[in-house]
């Protein structure tokens, strides 16, 4: 239960990352879905008694999580990310060393104001120990992990534990990191209200997304993050804007549902195939 709690929570991240006309398919939020499928294989691993593997795909994930938000830093990652993304040999083509990621994630005042307060750098330091697994530093990293095994995968217990706290980790920092780039996603606000089923992605989350992720925070992050997002200027404009919107009538809401329906079925496998499904549901 803990580790799909954690799974969705993640997930939800997802949710905050701006989709606009300019980046729109351009591979801006490629670090965070790679970060987001290396947690998922760091847990197939796991199951297969793959402790070492597990460990280091956990390492990947952390690093990923980090560069979805160093690469989107100055919104522009549509741009930002393209010589990465390609994979083409130049200098700004290599992934970038956790100095220099620091350095700029530093340069957010959000970010800056909240790990003066709750030293998120230093959090990321005390996880610099999954780096051990990469390089198998001595047998305590190794796939022996310093614990006498037979020739065959078997059952940890002790070290399922360590990667679950692991797990937790890594989901809470790159969660935090992405909250204080996005803080309009603590802003609680029925945006249904004003689009309907049809809510853009803007970077906001509904409430029940943010009560699920204040769940894994440490005790004080969320109320921090609030504190930040009243006084974040590009947040008070957006909320500004969307507040002055009308609210949607209950006519359009259904509009939008039957719009919905007809894509479904004139992009999908037909109207009786749709008509299965509903009485299913």
């Amino acid at each position: 239960e803990r580790i799909e709690e954690l799974g969705w929570i993640y997930h939800t991240i997802g949710n905050i990352i701006p989709q606009t006309y300019d980046n729109y398919w351009s591979g801006h939020n490629f670090p965070y879905s790679e970060s987001w499928d290396e947690l998922q294989i760091s847990f197939n691993l796991i199951c297969f008694g793959l402790y070492k593997q597990a460990f280091t795909s956990l390492r990947s994930s952390l690093e990923l999580g980090l560069l979805s938000v160093y690469y989107n830093i100055n919104d522009d990652g549509h741009n930002a990310v393209k010589e990465w993304l390609h994979s083409r040999n130049t200098n700004e083509a290599n992934t970038p060393y956790a100095k220099e990621i620091w350095n700029i994630l530093l340069s957010n005042n959000n970010i800056k104001k909240f790990n003066d307060k709750n030293k998120l750098r230093e959090i990321f330091n005390n996880l610099g120990y999954l780096h051990n697994y990469v390089h198998t530093k001595g047998i305590k990293y190794s796939n022996s992990m310093g614990i006498p095994k037979s020739n065959s995968q078997t059952f940890e217990p002790i070290l399922l534990d360590q990667w679950l706290k692991s797990y937790a980790d890594v989901i809470s920092l790159v969660c935090t990191m992405h909250l204080l780039k996005y803080p309009i996603s603590v802003v609680r606000f029925d945006y249904s209200k004003k689009f309907g089923i049809d809510i853009p992605n803007f970077g906001g989350l509904q409430e029940h997304g943010i009560d699920k992720i204040s769940k894994i925070l440490p005790e004080n992050y969320l109320s921090d993050i609030e504190e930040i997002a009243n006084e974040d200027p590009d947040t008070q404009i957006i909320i500004t804007q969307i507040s002055s919107l009308p609210d949607m009538t209950e006519e359009q809401i259904e509009e939008q549902m039957i719009h919905v329906d007809q894509m479904l079925i004139e992009h999908g496998n037909g109207f009786t195939k749709w008509l299965e499904i509903q009485e299913q549901l």
